[in-house]
Parts: structure tokens; C-alpha cells; sequence
């Protein structure tokens, strides 16, 4: 699409901004899905000093098309333990009627998204450090059922309920911050734990509260890939589903195995599909201000207020 992108961005007028992402995305990668996360935001008493009690729960939607304009990537001021590499750019979204219409973004189920705001944050996938292939069987297995593979997807045609689990072997994550993946069903599952397990046997567990995956669709996952205990959320349909990780797990260690629970099994029809599995490396971006506001798109200026040096963090440790 040349000429659509230039130094001053994307060039004003009447644009088919879903019809742009795309062929962005397929054409030229320049536009890509990010995650759309606004942290808790918790009361305040009558002092205006915030209390223990949430008022509003996270929100973490993925698969928010973008496009981004970086205008500083990095410049790599240092502070402490190799912390905050800054920098700037503009982000192109399309525009709220179109975001709200987007299934995670379902404003019937989730009122506490209105409109993207200051200091929302787009995470980006800065770089892909470990990525679990579905092409094929190899080092997949399961407790219950069949594997067979699509070259793009892995499907466990099941015989009960269980596990579907990928053994790795001696993988390097270790500058990953965020774990990824895709997954379908052909009847209603409910999806009981997620785990990552490193070389020492060491098990980091994720449990979302019910969480059903939907039939004939595609779910996105999203979650973070942090050592110790921690609350985070999947939303599926606009609807929250408190998820906590949990588990004795130091995640400088080599991944072992990446692992799915799951149960409902009714039928030895049942199929569960799982693609697009990866342990990455995150930006977020900060939205600061907002730039240009259309019909057809949003503008909307970004900083990258924290970032890592992993060569620094690593001798620091």
C-alpha cells in the first residue's frame, strides 16, 4: 500500500482502517495484534490515599490491532539493576466503535471499558524468546486422547478428560516476560490450569476461576511470565475471569514443559486445538496523550517509561 505510510504517519481522510490493518499486517508486518491492559484501580478513602479495595478490576484483552510509529525506541538511559530504557511512539488503532465491537471488548459484559485512556498500556511482542512448535507431534502428549497435528495446530481428539503437554527440552526463557497462546474447542471445555515447568521440576501454575473455551473460536491467552505469586485476568467475550499464578518456580531456569488441564469431556468427538504457543519478551507502551481522533482511526502518543537491559540484569543478579 505505498504512500499510505509515511514520515508523518498515517495520511488523513476517509480511510477503511480494518481493510489498512490488514494488508499492513499480511503485506508488510508493520501492523500487529497487541494487548490492551489497564491495571486495577483501587478506591481511595477521603484523604484520596488509595485503600486495599479494588474498585475496578484489571483489565487484559488481546488482539487489539495497531499500528506503530516508533519515534524512540530506545535510548538506553540507565538506571538502576539495568532498568528503564525509554522511549516514544505513535500508535494507530481503529477507531471505538469499531474497538468495541471486537468480542473481547464486549461492551455487553464489560462496561468498565469506555475508551482507551491516559496511561492504559499497549504490550507489544518485542521479540519471540521461546516458541513451542504446533507443526508437528514431536514432544507433545496427552493422558487422554489422540494428537495429530495440522502443520499450523496441534488437536487432541479426546477419549476422557486430562492434559495436553509439550515437553521441551532444555529451552532458554529466561528473557521472556509474558507466555501466548491460541485455543479452540469443538464443545464446551473448561480450561482448570495452565503450568510451566523448569528443569528443576519447579511448577508455575496459572488457574483461571471457570473458565469455559468457547466452541468453534478461537481464544487468545495472554498472560504474564513472572517468578513468585501474583492475580491476573482472561477475559473471554467481555467477561472477566480472575486467574492467579502461583507455584515454586525460578524462571531463570530452562522451560521444561508447557501444559494444559482441562475438563467436560462428554464424547470421543471432542476435539481441543492449541496454536501460536510462546514465551516472549514484552514492551508496553503508556499511552501519554491523544493525538488525532476520526471517524476512521485513533492517533494516540505512547512512551516507554520502563524497559530491561537483560545483559546488565543478568550480571547484576
Amino acid at each position: 500500500m505505498p504512500g499510505l505510510i509515511g514520515s508523518q504517519g498515517v495520511r488523513p481522510g476517509a480511510l477503511n482502517m480494518n481493510r489498512v490493518f490488514r494488508a499492513l499486517r499480511y503485506r508488510t508486518e508493520q501492523a500487529q495484534h497487541v494487548t490492551y491492559h489497564r491495571p486495577a484501580i483501587y478506591k481511595t478513602d477521603d484523604y484520596g490515599v488509595p485503600s486495599g479495595t479494588i474498585g475496578s478490576d484489571e483489565i487484559l484483552l488481546p488482539d487489539l490491532p495497531a499500528i506503530i510509529r516508533p519515534t524512540v525506541t530506545a535510548d538506553y538511559q540507565q538506571e538502576r539493576q539495568g532498568n528503564n530504557i525509554i522511549g516514544a511512539a505513535r500508535i494507530y488503532t481503529p477507531n471505538m466503535e469499531t474497538i468495541k465491537n471486537f468480542d473481547n471488548f464486549n461492551q455487553d459484559n464489560n462496561t468498565n471499558f469506555n475508551e482507551i485512556e491516559g496511561w492504559d498500556r499497549l504490550i507489544t511482542n518485542y521479540r519471540t524468546v521461546l516458541s513451542i512448535p504446533t507443526s508437528g507431534t514431536g514432544n507433545w502428549s496427552t493422558d487422554s486422547g489422540s494428537i495429530a497435528s495440522d502443520d499450523e495446530s496441534i488437536t487432541n481428539t479426546l477419549t476422557g478428560n486430562g492434559y495436553l503437554k509439550y515437553t521441551a527440552t532444555n529451552k532458554n526463557a529466561l528473557e521472556a516476560d509474558r507466555i501466548r497462546f491460541r485455543i479452540k474447542t469443538n464443545f464446551t471445555a473448561t480450561l482448570t490450569s495452565g503450568t510451566s515447568l523448569n528443569v528443576s521440576d519447579q511448577t508455575l501454575t496459572y488457574t483461571p476461576s471457570s473458565l469455559t473455551i468457547p466452541s468453534g473460536e478461537w481464544l487468545t491467552i495472554d498472560l504474564p511470565y513472572i517468578s513468585g505469586s501474583t492475580a491476573t485476568s482472561i477475559y473471554r467475550d467481555g467477561t472477566r475471569y480472575a486467574t492467579t499464578i502461583a507455584g515454586t518456580y525460578d524462571y531463570e531456569k530452562n522451560v521444561k514443559a508447557f501444559q494444559i488441564n482441562y475438563t467436560g469431556f462428554t464424547a470421543t468427538t471432542n476435539t481441543i486445538q492449541i496454536k501460536e504457543v510462546e514465551y516472549y519478551k514484552s514492551v508496553s507502551w503508556h499511552v501519554h496523550s491523544l493525538k488525532d481522533l476520526t471517524d476512521g482511526y485513533i492517533i494516540f502518543n505512547c512512551v516507554r517509561t520502563s524497559g530491561r537491559d537483560d545483559a546488565r540484569r543478568r550480571a547484576y543478579e
